[in-house]
């Protein structure tokens, strides 16, 4: 099987094109199992419902009180992962700025910069974040 990508910056979302000789069961199983496919999510809950967290609704992740919580724009949602397991599996959008704390750099609206060094970081929905010393060569890296 050949595999080839093709860039096209007018598509708002990728699309997968199967091209065969003729169609067999190999070419539907290969179809469903793209069209079943659903980018990782991430297991959130609140108020004693589950719910799977799309990562790009995402605003921030961050510990507290020794739980991991993530922010959305629907509210904040407890997560039963350590941090440094979700940096691991969240997509290339996501930086650590502190010990306690990941940001979607997609949902940063601006960066404040203090006299004092301190980056504060204005997130969607209000929300402030401050960016830890020891990270802030990771965070002019990601955001570049």
């Amino acid at each position: 099987m050949r595999v080839d990508f093709y860039l096209d910056k007018n598509l708002d979302e990728p699309r997968v094109v199967v091209q065969a000789p003729c169609r067999t069961q190999e070419v539907d199983s290969l179809m469903e199992i793209i069209s079943s496919y659903t980018p990782a999510s991430i297991v959130g809950y609140l108020d004693g419902v589950v719910y799977r967290l799309n990562p790009s609704d995402i605003i921030r992740i961050r510990s507290m009180e020794k739980k991991v919580y993530a922010d959305t724009s629907d509210g904040t949602f407890l997560i039963k992962s350590a941090l440094y397991q979700l940096e691991e599996s969240l997509p290339k959008g996501f930086v650590r700025i502190s010990n306690s704390e990941i940001v979607n750099s997609d949902r940063i609206l601006r960066m404040d910069l203090s006299l004092s060094g301190t980056i504060v970081i204005k997130l969607e929905g209000g929300m402030e974040s401050r960016v830890s010393r020891r990270y802030m060569p990771k965070v002019r890296r990601a955001l570049e």
